[in-house]
């Protein structure tokens, strides 16, 4: 990163709706110092300041508000060879998505930092600046900080700590509360490098194995699935996270899980907007006095095009209309919540292009018929919840997923603007250059380019 100013001069796309396009923006000192006009631009830095024009068009740099980046490296080391690049690391992904994160027991604190010194290159080059990291064990954070105490966190990361109620070491919700109160820290602590967020709970299991808690029985046995946490558990647990500073993402896939989630929320006050609390997944019949509710309240609907990809065509056969309208990310916008798009990489697809296609199209992976497109969205709503959505999930409000004054600069260089090219041409875009704090951590010139999505 220099102290220095440097003009970029290329067509900007700034996510800023008080100047939603530009023509130069410069940088200095890991910051956007100005956006405008060439001429504002050239104003406002000293004369003789360096000029860089790009063929392309810059964007902020994405966050994936839901990617499981240190398991994601591990399973790089273990799987893609050493000269791989992004589209081969996808596909890697996809392959090897039954599979153990690391083969041969538990890895070392140097083999964590190796696996993220492999894998945020491959992410840099679709476009990543930043991560929301969803389950971060114990073993986990510890490799985030080693990573970034020597300088190899590149990737903008908040880390939402995970403790397991019935595990050895918390067997039940006292026991998480006790742990956390050791910490003597809670969401917001860290940096722009490394961020603690809210803490994960889990209050449902999958959807595709029928384990999302429904309304509605799955099938005729009256089975409406897996509760993975009481209801007094849950009250507990939220009200001393709102009380104490935490901030709360909660995994409900299902109807009723989301409507258990946003019953707790609704009672926790300023601490949920202030503290990012998060309805996670929530994909599968939810009802909208629900959806209304938890926006209303401020909580983020923290989604993921990727698992209706995958999970679409299996869904469609077992619940039939029913599952017409899942992931409705149409109805949380329109409700007003705060959309952040994730992938639940490396366990799903985690190529943004891809996964912005697939909410502007609803198609899903093995069909040729879209599921309903009354929850459809535009090109230009999913690159908000790429960008401003997910850094406000990152506590990053007007500091991240924006260009302008003040901003870090976190951008990346398209080949052409996302917006422009219609749902067909998203995924053939190309990453051409990605920068971090104004340091360049990709470009398209070296070993780990990014190509079209598959």
């Amino acid at each position: 990163m220099s102290a220095a100013p440097v003009v970029h001069i290329a067509p900007v796309v700034t996510m800023d709706p008080r100047r939603p396009r530009a023509s130069a923006l410069a940088v200095a000192a890991g910051r956007v110092v100005a956006v405008g006009s060439v001429d504002e631009v050239r104003a406002a830095v000293p004369p003789g300041t360096p000029e860089h024009p790009h063929d392309g068009v810059i964007l902020p740099g994405l966050i994936d508000a839901h990617l499981h980046m240190q398991r994601g490296g591990l399973k790089a080391l273990a799987h893609l060879a050493a000269d791989a690049d992004a589209d081969a690391y996808a596909e890697a992904m996809r392959r090897t998505s039954g599979q153990e994160t690391w083969p041969g027991g538990e890895p070392t604190l140097d083999q964590r930092v190796a696996g993220l010194r492999r894998v945020q290159p491959l992410l840099h080059a679709l476009g990543f600046t930043g991560v929301v990291d969803p389950a971060v064990t114990i073993d986990e954070m510890r490799g985030y900080q080693e990573a970034h105490r020597v300088g190899a966190l590149t990737m903008r990361t908040v880390a939402m700590p995970y403790l397991e109620p019935g595990s050895a070491e918390t067997p039940d919700i006292d026991a998480v509360i006790g742990h956390l109160v050791g910490t003597g820290v809670s969401t917001g602590f860290g940096d722009d490098a490394l961020r603690i967020g809210p803490i994960k709970i889990y209050v449902d299991g999958e959807g595709l194995r029928g384990q999302a808690l429904l309304h509605e029985p799955w099938d005729d046995s009256g089975y409406r699935g897996l509760r993975r946490m009481a209801d007094d558990d849950l009250a507990r647990l939220v009200r001393f996270c709102a009380e104490r500073g935490w901030g709360v993402g909660a995994h409900a896939v299902g109807g009723a899980a989301i409507e258990a989630v946003t019953r707790e929320f609704a009672a926790a006050g300023a601490a949920v907007r202030e503290r990012r609390f998060q309805l996670i997944h929530a994909y599968l019949e939810p009802r909208r006095d629900d959806l209304v509710t938890a926006a209303r309240c401020g909580v983020v609907a923290s989604v993921q095009p990727s698992i209706i990809w995958h999970n679409g065509r299996g869904l469609r056969e077992r619940l039939g209309d029913r599952a017409e309208r899942a992931n409705p990310v149409r109805s949380w916008i329109d409700a007003g919540a705060v959309v952040a798009f994730g992938s639940d990489g490396p366990f799903f697809a985690f190529d943004p292009r891809l996964l912005m296609w697939q909410a502007v199209t609803r198609r899903v992976d093995g069909s040729d018929v879209p599921l309903s497109l009354d929850e459809a969205i535009t090109v230009e709503e999913a690159l908000a919840a790429y960008t401003v959505g997910a850094a406000h999930a990152s506590l990053a409000d007007g500091r991240r997923g924006v260009l302008r004054g003040g901003a870090l600069a976190d951008w990346t260089l398209w080949s052409a603007d996302p917006s422009a090219v219609g749902a067909d041409g998203l995924r053939a875009l190309r990453v051409l250059r990605t920068e971090v704090g104004g340091r360049t951590v990709f470009s398209a010139a070296g070993p780990a380019g990014a190509g079209d999505a598959r």
